[in-house]
């Protein structure tokens, strides 16, 4: 009988073997992981907020000049 044809042999994921744990996530690992990203998330979150209504103000004040320069120009041309 042949002892060493097990060493040779793949478990279900082609990883597990004598002397080699099996890897992978386990559930925990991964419930850990979605909670960090999702603390992360919350923090920023409000400051892309902040940062997307300083743009929108930026953009209605430059359209706002805009149309100060063309009426400007509209009444000087008159």
């Amino acid at each position: 009988m042949d002892t060493t044809s097990g060493s040779n042999r793949r478990g279900a994921w082609g990883l597990s073997g004598p002397g080699r744990a099996k890897r992978g996530f386990t559930l925990i690992e991964l419930l850990v992981v979605i909670a960090v990203i999702a603390l992360l998330l919350s923090l920023l979150l409000p400051s892309l907020s902040g940062a997307r209504r300083t743009a929108w103000n930026v953009l209605c004040k430059n359209t706002m000049r805009q149309v100060g320069i063309g009426l400007t120009s509209y009444f000087n041309d008159q």
